[in-house]
């Protein structure tokens, strides 16, 4: 889904059923992403920062 869409959709809009149609229209909205170079490097730097601020950390999967 685009950001704007995030409020509009809940979880279950997005099945087999509804995909197929959905992907008509809109196109593949991940088809160009193997092409980009992302950095996971400032990643553990945002976590401390977002726990200083409060966030929780995510759940052990293993919980």
């Amino acid at each position: 889904m685009r950001w704007e869409e995030i409020n509009s959709f809940e979880p279950d809009d997005f099945t087999i059923f509804t995909m197929p149609a959905r992907f008509a229209e809109i196109g593949d909205l991940h088809g160009g992403i193997d092409n980009e170079v992302f950095d996971i490097a400032p990643l553990p730097e945002w976590a401390d920062r977002d726990e200083a601020a409060g966030a929780e950390p995510p759940a052990d999967p293993e919980d």
